[in-house]
């Protein structure tokens, strides 16, 4: 790209057609985003229009979306602009009028979420969005891993009781995610662990396939001995694979987990939010659903 920016003039910012959505995860494989496979068909099916292009000459750019989980929440992720383009501006422009339209699809009042690098918290910051936690990826290679012994009265299930793990997910998130957790259960590539004690479900986690290996998430547990049995099983079922789980760096006893399987953290940002969210207690949330879509 020559030194000086393209002209205005040629610069125009509208939906995404679904090939430009397509073209936008090729750029985050490509950065090392590892987004899971059928991410891109899950949150397309849910919410098109969260998909917005800033187009040069007709030519996409730079994309984000403004996922639209419910009226009262949005998420802001999976931002990237081209690097032939950056350091122009294009990426600032993108990013104000994202939130501005996002804003527009929701309810008066209600609350935006996103996972902001930590060299653009001041910028988010600035923006309106406020630190809340630090989430830390930790990855590596799934080892041998035996369940471990768990109290008699908990039972593992790899068929998820779809609409118990709603419930569940939704008793212990600050928000409503479970239109696009539904779709990412109904998926067959998708690997389920669930932990039930006296027949009741007390936790679950996901693994789906990525670029490269898997993405563990997300995983709720009421107890840090069903969050274990939970991720043990998910590990066993990868031997061998590249595994990735982002952690809600509150929750310690997730951490723990994650390093002693040997995950390495290799990645860390920051939850900020715009808007009035409640305190949330994140000793249930052993993984994150989604760095790109909350």
């Amino acid at each position: 790209m020559a030194n000086a920016a393209p002209s205005l003039a040629g610069i125009s910012i509208g939906a995404m057609e679904h090939t430009e959505a397509q073209r936008l995860f090729a750029m985050a494989r490509a950065e090392g985003w590892n987004p899971g496979a059928f991410d891109l068909a899950c949150a397309w099916a849910y919410d098109p229009a969260a998909f917005v292009a800033l187009r040069y000459r007709g030519t996409m750019i730079a994309g984000g979306s403004i996922f639209r989980h419910n009226p009262g929440f949005g998420f802001m992720g999976l931002f990237i602009v081209d690097p032939e383009f950056r350091g122009l501006g294009f990426g600032r422009l993108l990013w104000r009028e994202r939130l501005e339209r996002l804003r527009g699809r929701l309810a008066p009042g209600a609350v935006i979420a996103m996972d902001g690098v930590f060299a653009m918290e001041h910028f988010y910051a600035a923006g309106g969005f406020k630190p809340r936690h630090e989430t830390t990826r930790y990855q590596g290679v799934a080892p041998c891993a035996v369940v471990p012994p768990i109290d008699p009265a908990l039972r593992l299930d790899g068929l998820p009781d779809v609409d118990a793990v709603l419930s569940l997910d939704r008793e212990h998130t600050a928000y409503d995610r479970t239109g696009l957790l539904r779709l990412w259960l109904e998926r067959k590539e998708t690997l389920c662990s669930c932990v039930l004690r006296d027949g009741e479900l007390v936790g679950f986690g996901l693994a789906r396939p990525a670029v490269t290996g898997f993405k563990i998430g997300p995983v709720i547990a009421k107890d840090a001995l069903s969050a274990q049995a939970l991720i043990a099983d998910l590990v066993a079922k990868l031997e061998g694979q590249q595994i990735q789980i982002d952690v809600p760096e509150p929750n310690l006893a997730a951490r723990t987990l994650a390093l002693g399987y040997g995950l390495a953290p290799v990645f860390g940002c920051r939850r900020m939010y715009f808007g009035v969210v409640a305190e949330t207690d994140l000793s249930s949330t052993y993984a994150a659903m989604s760095l790109e879509f909350g």
